[in-house]
């Protein structure tokens, strides 16, 4: 066995291992949504999203699979170090802020309502991930003006799904 780990490179294994775990995730996740009821008039039942999330996870976890195979073969490796492990390090500072706006937006949830608080959590985001610029931060709030609403037309009116109500929706 060791001697199989040691003609792999070790991102090659990592990436083909998280893909794999993907793939099983999203296996389990589809099969899990079957136990779904459908919701009260709803023209697409509850347990359908969840089933296209599940399949879209399995798809690309199997090209993100074939994809990592075919470039080992063709010899293309990455450096030493994985870029995703790189990218974390390098956005240590902006982690945490992040991971507080997160909980913020789960209070603000029951508070103000879904769509209310994923306007105040995308608009925070990505402003947070941006340069900090006046022009950036009107950027941010129309870009989550537009989810917003994408969302709202998606889920609260397409879909017809319960979510908590909120100030303006």
């Amino acid at each position: 066995m060791q001697s199989i780990i040691k003609k792999f490179d070790k991102n090659f294994l990592v990436q083909l291992f998280v893909n794999i775990f993907f793939v099983v995730f999203g296996l389990i996740f589809y099969f899990e949504s079957f136990n779904i009821r459908r919701g009260f008039q709803q023209i697409v039942g509850a347990n359908e999203y969840p089933r296209y999330v599940a399949l879209l996870l399995v798809i690309l976890g199997v090209i993100n699979i074939i994809r990592s195979a075919i470039k080992y073969h063709a010899g293309e490796r990455e450096a030493e170090e994985l870029k995703i492990f790189k990218e974390f390090r390098d956005a240590g500072d902006k982690i945490i802020p992040l991971f507080l706006l997160l909980i913020l937006n789960i209070l603000l949830t029951r508070i103000i309502g879904y769509f209310e608080s994923g306007f105040v959590f995308m608009s925070l985001a990505i402003f947070i991930l941006g340069p900090k610029t006046k022009i950036r931060f009107l950027k941010s709030i129309g870009f989550a003006i537009f989810i917003t609403l994408i969302l709202y037309l998606v889920f609260g009116i397409i879909m017809n799904i319960y979510l908590p109500p909120g100030l303006i929706f």
